[in-house]
């Protein structure tokens, strides 16, 4: 399917999980044969069900849903980081996800050596990532700890590293998951300044959060999933106002 710079699609997307315990896994076990077999524990869990979803380029998309709805690994698959069992899914043009902190970072580099890095993985040369390098340490205020390793770093730093790297990347599809509810007030707020340049700007935006204010402030359009389905998919107020009566919270307190 091809796609527009900017546009995402879902079609009959669907994912499982394997749970199954490996209790074979061990020497006494495998020299026994105890290896199990597939049929041993749970059923897979289904995290997509056949979900079929378009974004149009520039759109602002929150999701929201219970835990185990399928948020996070909506988001998965649209970055490419875990396949479809079934189905299509993508993203098109170019495509900055920030979806667990730390992810795609080297843990034994230093916050600078990592801004070099992801600079690389999006496929920047050289001259292009130290061309921004000043303005990313600056936007992620860390200071003397870009020198060393990220291993060292705080839930919170590795917030301000990742966010300040795709904060100065050039984006055709921001995929954001929950990552702005670790930092501190301030920063958060700052964040949320520079996707609103980057939406300006013709970004595609993409949200997950249980912070409902925040996908208020952000986004036109939201989807609650359900237990790997769209239950709902409509502007942000209407879709929130499902969200809480699916729930069960007040409108306007976060789940």
């Amino acid at each position: 399917m091809k796609l527009a710079p900017g546009e995402i699609a879902l079609q009959e997307a669907s994912r499982a999980f394997s749970v199954r315990a490996d209790r074979g896994r061990t020497l006494k076990g495998l020299l026994l044969g105890r290896g199990g077999s597939a049929a041993d524990g749970p059923a897979p869990v289904q995290a997509l069900r056949n979900v079929t979803l378009r974004v149009s380029p520039g759109e602002t998309v929150g999701i929201v849903g219970r835990n185990g709805a399928g948020k996070s690994s909506t988001l998965r698959v649209l970055a490419g980081i875990i396949p479809l069992n079934s189905g299509f899914a993508g993203c098109g043009g170019q495509v900055v996800s920030l979806l667990e902190l730390g992810a795609g970072f080297g843990r034994d580099f230093t916050g600078r050596e990592n801004i070099l890095l992801n600079g690389a993985l999006h496929g920047l040369d050289k001259p292009a990532i130290e061309a921004r390098m000043d303005a990313i340490l600056e936007f992620s205020e860390l200071g003397r700890f870009i020198d060393v390793p990220v291993r060292t770093y705080s839930s919170g730093m590795f917030v301000r590293l990742g966010f300040a790297i795709a904060a100065h990347l050039e984006a055709d599809v921001l995929l954001i998951d929950e990552v702005l509810a670790v930092g501190d007030e301030a920063f958060q707020r700052k964040c949320e300044a520079q996707i609103a340049r980057q939406i300006d700007g013709g970004a595609t935006l993409v949200l997950v959060s249980h912070d409902a204010a925040l996908i208020e402030r952000t986004c036109a359009r939201v989807v609650v999933l359900d237990d790997g389905r769209v239950a709902c998919d409509a502007p942000a107020a209407e879709a929130l106002g499902f969200y809480h009566r699916l729930m069960g919270t007040p409108e306007g307190v976060s789940a």
